[in-house]
């Protein structure tokens, strides 16, 4: 693997982390608009124009976190310096510590890996 691929997947694995502290900060934001809505009932354009960013990139980020899963199980199953058991903590960690795994991966396994 290229040094540039390593770099891209590499960024590509810090984006979620990165896209929900966006999510949050945009939520911490609009939380304000909320106390507004008690003194009259909200527009469903008004709901939309609050709920439509956050809501898209959340989406955006389930879909890469579903991408990356499926890019380093492959990557766990084609690295032939891995023990089995090695590779099911591995699965492991992806499956319950989800965003937070997968640049502790990159950086272990794919960074660190011999051109």
């Amino acid at each position: 693997m290229s040094h540039n691929t390593k770099m891209f997947i590499g960024f590509l694995s810090f984006l979620p982390i990165i896209l929900l502290v966006i999510i949050f900060a945009m939520f911490l934001t609009t939380f304000p608009s909320f106390f507004e809505w008690e003194k009259h009932d909200p527009t469903p354009q008004e709901m939309f124009s609050v709920f439509a960013p956050m809501f898209i990139l959340g989406m955006v980020m389930g879909l890469l976190s579903l991408g990356l899963l499926v890019f380093f199980i492959m990557h766990l199953v084609r690295n032939k310096s891995m023990e089995g058991t090695e590779r099911v903590i591995w699965i492991l960690v992806f499956l319950f510590a989800g965003i937070v795994g997968y640049p502790i991966y990159w950086y272990m396994r794919v960074w660190n890996e011999s051109l």
